[in-house]
């Protein structure tokens, strides 16, 4: 309950820094595990979810984030990390993007319109979404089990 409280707490404040168009780190430990919440431009984001523990504290806090990624493969939606991805706005501009996304992504956003896209392995899923002021946005982005790994995937804009 303790680690749930500190988590509110740096999200508020992270939060309230990127409101103010300041950058803030935050880094919370769970066990081996680590989590990241930070600022990319005015995005705050939790990266993570690797690991029972993790997951759990991502799920108590996900309704804080209007816009919730997972990112898995095949049938039995085995999740995966180290995605790519990149987060576009209405008028194209790239405004979040990370190397090493996943399996868990939550990410503060303004309302309005995005384009978010992801690869893995040369093949790269493209999901629209609207982030409204309520409720928040869940997508999720999964590939075809035995996705060949190893290749480098570069987001493009168009």
């Amino acid at each position: 309950m303790e680690h749930l409280r500190v988590l509110r707490n740096t999200l508020v404040g992270t939060a309230l820094a990127a409101c103010g168009l300041m950058q803030a780190h935050a880094q919370f430990l769970m066990g081996e595990q680590a989590a990241v919440i930070q600022t990319v431009t005015t995005s705050v984001y939790l990266n993570g979810g690797v690991g029972a523990d993790e997951q759990a504290t991502m799920r108590r806090v996900a309704t804080e984030f209007p816009l919730r990624i997972t990112f898995s493969e095949g049938r039995d939606g085995q999740f995966l990390a180290d995605i790519p991805m990149v987060i576009q706005d209405a008028g194209g501009n790239a405004i979040f993007a990370l190397r090493k996304a996943g399996p868990m992504l939550f990410v503060v956003l303004p309302p309005g319109r995005y384009k978010v896209s992801a690869g893995l392995n040369g093949e790269t899923q493209t999901q629209q979404v609207t982030v409204e002021g309520k409720g928040g946005k869940d997508l999720h982005f999964r590939w075809a089990a035995g996705t060949p790994k190893g290749q480098v995937w570069t987001a493009a804009r168009d």
